[in-house]
């Protein structure tokens, strides 16, 4: 049974990975990719960028949709106070897998539900801690010769071959694929949004 949402709602973001969560739960959506500029300003926290970020996204796109509710969202991966963003190849990818193997780290997503016409715009920030095995050289080689770490932040996918490296996740399972869903369905059912009939 389909989730029902009581106006439109738009999926402002291009990444097949929140799209198929929420097709998971049956929720109907339009994907409406907003490109927002990612780059990180100086003096901000993680918490602080990834709010940004996801308002800039949701907004872009709800001031073009005023009648529809627009989610926008954002996700990084921390570790030492430093974001690592999706590497450009194996040595960055490598690079960053050496700094996760053996640690534990953590993993923002801000989240920003807008609807112009109803004057709202709501957004939070979910963290889940993640903790990775020690990856040993055979299976960094393993790892960084598929496809699968290029278009992810941190370099891995945790839904995934990615998921062999984890030990524990504490937190939104969800928000380290790149939406913290519980989250944002409870956010759209307390606005209104959607109906479970």
């Amino acid at each position: 049974m389909p989730l029902n949402p009581n106006v439109q709602i738009i999926l402002a973001s291009a990444s097949p990975r929140r799209q198929e969560l929420l097709c998971s739960v049956g929720l109907k959506f339009k994907t409406i990719p907003a490109h927002a500029n990612e780059d990180y300003k100086e003096g901000e926290s993680p918490r602080e960028h990834v709010q940004r970020l996801a308002k800039d996204k949701a907004l872009a796109i709800a001031k073009k949709y005023p009648q529809a509710w627009v989610l926008g969202a954002d996700t990084i991966v921390v570790i030492d106070e430093m974001i690592l963003g999706k590497p450009k190849n194996k040595a960055q990818a490598q690079k960053m897998l050496e700094r996760l193997s053996g640690r534990e780290h953590k993993v923002f997503t801000g989240f920003t539900l807008a609807h112009i016409a109803f004057k709202v715009s709501k957004t939070k920030v979910i963290q889940s801690a993640v903790r990775f095995k020690t990856i040993s050289p055979e299976e960094m080689e393993w790892y960084i010769s598929c496809d699968e770490p290029y278009d992810k932040a941190g370099s891995y996918a945790v839904q995934g071959k990615g998921a062999y490296f984890i030990k524990s996740i504490r937190g939104s399972y969800t928000n380290v694929i790149g939406l913290p869903l519980c989250e944002v369905l409870e956010e759209l059912k307390s606005l209104g949004a959607i109906h479970f009939r």
